[in-house]
């Protein structure tokens, strides 16, 4: 059976028009208004509802009985509830009782992350290719999202100036923009992949090109990854994302403030960056990881 697109959920439920509408009213990311709106389909089919008007916070109410019934996670559910309350208050102009539709307790989530080998083992095979090199090495040595990743621009990245490298990111989680440093080590990553694909440099296009010079889309660089991780004997739990992990808990490992982990991972609150600390500490005894060798390494060669 074929998955219901969003444009098909729309045209099923036309409040969705509505929805998308005010969503951006809170200025959020692509990926976020995705979110938003899936959940708030599923929310729709579930009660089965016939007119707008009708639909009442009882029906809020069963559903979330509905989701604790499922497998789905605490915080999973969490952010489900979110995308209703905002469908009740700020599209049907609903009040909801607080207490009647609460969020539940939920555990944090634990921090995925690649230990010093696994580091070795992933960019040893990953290297002959070097389009997915530097999206690996933007991850593990910057901290980049996925979506941050395949949203570079070629003028996104300056290297002009070798004692400030930077690469702008302009569409990030909430809209937030912000200049990441750069290290001689992606830095070579990024010339021997520009060379490779005959990227122009200060252009328009997209930096990362996959197919007929478009946007490459996130199921397509999350299946590469997960070739060059399973070529590299790493457990199919981490994903893309825990790239990012490794850098943070790196970053801090390594003597960095945790205010300036805060810009560089674009986090609107100290909270969530503050959570890398307590795995940080925990291998404060351990050797200097492989990817703080690797960056020193090219800083040292100069290039």
């Amino acid at each position: 059976m074929k998955k219901e697109s969003l444009n098909d959920k729309i045209t099923k439920y036309p409040i969705l028009n509505e929805v998308r509408s005010s969503i951006h009213l809170k200025n959020l990311s692509d990926n976020s208004v995705k979110n938003y709106m899936n959940g708030i389909a599923r929310f729709l089919e579930y009660i089965d509802y016939d007119n707008v008007s009708d639909i009442t916070e009882d029906q809020f109410r069963v559903y979330l009985f509905y989701l604790h019934s499922t497998d789905m996670d605490k915080n999973t559910i969490n952010a489900n509830n979110s995308y209703i309350r905002f469908f009740f208050q700020g599209v049907l102009n609903k009040p909801i009782n607080s207490y009647r539709v609460p969020r539940c307790k939920s555990t944090p989530k634990d921090i995925d992350f690649l230990f010093d080998h696994q580091i070795r083992s992933l960019l040893d095979t990953v290297h002959s290719d070097s389009r997915m090199d530097c999206i690996i090495k933007l991850a593990l040595c910057c901290g980049l999202r996925i979506n941050e990743i395949i949203s570079l621009k070629v003028c996104d990245i300056s290297t002009k100036d070798k004692n400030n490298m930077t690469v702008y990111i302009r569409e990030s989680k909430r809209n937030r923009s912000r200049h990441v440093p750069l290290d001689n080590t992606v830095y070579r990553a990024i010339q021997h992949y520009a060379k490779e694909y005959h990227i122009k440099p200060g252009s328009d296009q997209y930096f990362f090109v996959f197919h007929h010079d478009s946007k490459p889309s996130i199921e397509t660089v999350r299946r590469h990854f997960i070739h060059y991780r399973d070529l590299a004997h790493i457990p199919d739990s981490f994903t893309f994302h825990c790239l990012r992990h490794t850098y943070a808990v790196n970053f801090l490992r390594a003597g960095g403030e945790l205010y300036d982990l805060k810009y560089r991972l674009g986090h609107s609150s100290l909270m969530s960056t503050s959570r890398y600390l307590h795995f940080s500490k925990n291998m404060m005894n351990h050797n200097i990881s492989y990817i703080d060798s690797l960056m020193k390494d090219g800083d040292r060669s100069g290039n």
